[in-house]
């Protein structure tokens, strides 16, 4: 046997036997036998294939085979390189030494299944045991297959778990529903939707009958595969079956729509609930909510808030977080304060990450204060505060100064800055003008071994900018280039913007071409200053020549660039041009819209036109927070 054996741990089993399936695995055997090489056959293990037929053939062989060839081992070595050592290792022992007696494997087996339980141990270790498991045949029970097969679906050892079906075959076991589940599982771990629907189907041929769980972890793997048709057909099929089911698998298709941004087909699924006799249970409306949150429907999230209590149930911090994050997304800085009225009401206290939300959709909406006064009751609430609760703080701070005094807070809470953290303080120290702060954080940053990225260069870039220190401007940008930062289209259009202040065409010109060589396209921005710059410069020719290109790039001009032409063309007396640049389609966008030329407080604004009244109820220690809701 050991001929036979030596290729197998050495080379794939494909360089044995030749791509193509051997004609005489395919001979009838028992039913067992055949059911045991199919699935392996199927699955590539040809190893395995061998080992059982031929455990089946004849008792004599069955002995050799377990003495000295690894059987399943060898498929698992194959799967997991890192045991390979370990294994080979346990597998080339002298034969003498293996040899024991039943005692032995008892005390074997309950450690071995005892490790196994804990999980604890590297994953060579875990595989060598479930290898030696196999050998032995020391699994004699469903429950330790359960146990196994969970355990190789946590590693992505799908095929191995597959192969336990197998294995339970052969010593006599009829895997029943809760494997077949598990095996399930470990597909949906490693993303094998098509594996899963295949399963599904041998599990109705073998009379193993499937439950709303089955149904539930595929649809939910069709989900993770960004797969919503397949996930609502598998519905169907249910209701086809007529498997009697309750919310779960509902919800596992309401995620999967949601997943693939088909959030007005997660709520067909969930108003179709019921027709079926179905009440929505907590998990339901999580499931509908967490959809909703990432869809920024802030109105159905407060609405599925509400029938949430009209059915009876309370809402939990999970479902608040899907509202809050609705709210973020859609900057509703006074909803998210509301919903933190709200939680008080239904007595769910706020937890760090709905914190974290609140106060960066104030700080993000504009209200800073009220983000100051969540800070300050979060930290009477003794709740855990980490970078992102202090890098939305810092960002809606009043001044630099009070910013750069929460480092002090952040060391006593043990909370190490991270990028975050100093973006947002060098993006409030620049909203205030203090410049060299923002360069002290900047040289903070390098010794912290944080390489700053294209960002926070922008932001000091802008800064230096307004300040009108044009010599600044320069030596920022210069850094860029050594610490491997490319600039961006923002980075060109603040300096364009700073040459044309200092009144430098040229410069400004021959940034156009600095573009180009870094493989960027010029935006609407950036040709409307240059030719403002030309104008202001009288310089004609040169502004005709960058309309020239940005009808080149098929970019169509606003009003005012219009206007600016127009004008230029009157000057140098062509009247027929000017008519034309006047006749040219412009657009209704604003050319400033997405850069970076203004502080987030000024950029962003509230759409307060169809605000609903709200409660007069408040919380004390919200009173501050909420005084400007009527208003």
């Amino acid at each position: 046997l050991k001929p036979f054996w030596a290729p197998v741990a050495s080379a794939p089993m494909e360089a044995c036997f030749g791509s193509s399936q051997p004609l005489w695995l395919s001979r009838a055997w028992s039913p067992g036998a055949s059911a045991a090489a199919g699935r392996l056959c199927g699955s590539g293990r040809w190893a395995a294939t061998i080992a059982g037929l031929m455990l089946l053939c004849c008792a004599a062989t069955a002995a050799a085979v377990g003495a000295l060839c690894t059987g399943w081992g060898l498929v698992l070595l194959r799967s997991c390189p890192s045991a390979g050592p370990a294994f080979a290792d346990f597998r080339t022992r002298k034969v003498s030494k293996m040899v024991r007696t039943e005692s032995q494997d008892t005390v074997n087996r309950h450690t071995l299944l005892q490790e196994l339980r804990d999980g604890k141990r590297k994953k060579e270790d875990l595989v060598r045991n479930v290898a030696i498991l196999q050998q032995r045949r020391l699994l004699t029970k469903r429950d330790e297959y359960n146990m196994v097969i969970v355990l190789l679906g946590k590693l992505r050892l799908w095929k191995e778990a597959v192969g336990m079906l197998a294995d339970m075959e052969r010593n006599g076991l009829k895997p029943d529903l809760c494997c077949y589940n598990a095996v399930l599982k470990a597909l949906q771990i490693s993303g094998k939707f098509k594996e899963s629907v295949e399963m599904l189907t041998e599990m109705w041929a073998e009379n193993v009958l499937p439950d709303e769980v089955s149904y539930m972890i595929i649809i939910a793997t069709f989900g993770q595969a960004g797969m919503w048709v397949e996930a609502l057909q598998l519905l169907a099929d249910l209701e086809k079956r007529g498997v009697k089911a309750s919310c779960k698998p509902y919800s596992a298709a309401i995620v999967a729509c949601g997943r693939c941004g088909q959030a007005e087909k997660a709520m067909q699924v969930f108003d179709y609930l019921p027709e079926l006799g179905l009440e929505p249970d907590g998990l339901t409306f999580g499931a509908i909510l967490g959809v909703l949150g990432k869809d920024g429907d802030w109105r159905g999230t407060i609405d599925m808030l509400r029938r949430i209590r009209e059915a009876g149930l309370k809402p939990d911090s999970v479902h608040y977080l899907a509202a809050m994050n609705a709210c973020n997304r859609k900057l509703r800085g006074y909803e998210a304060l509301q919903l933190m009225v709200d939680m008080y009401k239904d007595q769910v206290k706020p937890d760090s990450a709905v914190y974290n939300l609140a106060i960066n959709t104030c700080r993000k909406s504009g209200l800073n204060e009220q983000a100051l006064e969540l800070f300050k009751e979060m930290k009477e609430e003794g709740e855990e505060r980490d970078s992102r609760t202090y890098s939305a703080v810092m960002g809606a701070s009043r001044t630099c100064k009070e910013a750069v005094a929460l480092l002090a807070d952040m060391k006593v809470d043990k909370v190490k800055p991270d990028m975050a953290v100093y973006g947002s303080l060098i993006n409030t120290c620049a909203r205030e003008g203090e410049l060299d702060q923002a360069r002290s954080l900047l040289g903070e940053m390098k010794a912290a071994d944080l390489n700053p990225d294209v960002l926070i260069y922008n932001t000091i870039i802008r800064a230096a900018h307004e300040a009108q220190q044009w010599g600044v401007v320069g030596d920022i940008f210069e850094e860029m280039v050594p610490n491997e930062v490319r600039p961006d289209v923002v980075t060109y259009n603040t300096l364009v913007k700073t040459a044309g202040d200092s009144r430098e065409w040229q410069r400004a010109l021959g940034l156009l071409d600095d573009m180009r060589s870094q493989g960027l396209k010029p935006d609407l921005l950036h040709y409307r200053s240059l030719i403002f710059l030309c104008e202001r410069c009288q310089q004609f020719d040169a502004a005709l020549d960058v309309y020239y290109e940005m009808k080149k790039a098929s970019l169509l001009p606003d009003g005012k660039t219009v206007e600016s032409l127009v004008r230029i063309c009157r000057k140098i007396g062509r009247r027929d041009l000017a008519e034309e640049i006047g006749n040219t389609k412009v657009t209704r966008s604003d050319p400033r819209k997405g850069s970076e030329w203004k502080s987030n407080a000024r950029n962003v604004r509230q759409d307060r036109e169809d605000r609903e009244e709200r409660p007069q109820d408040r919380r004390p220690t919200l009173s501050v927070a909420i005084a400007g809701i009527e208003e």
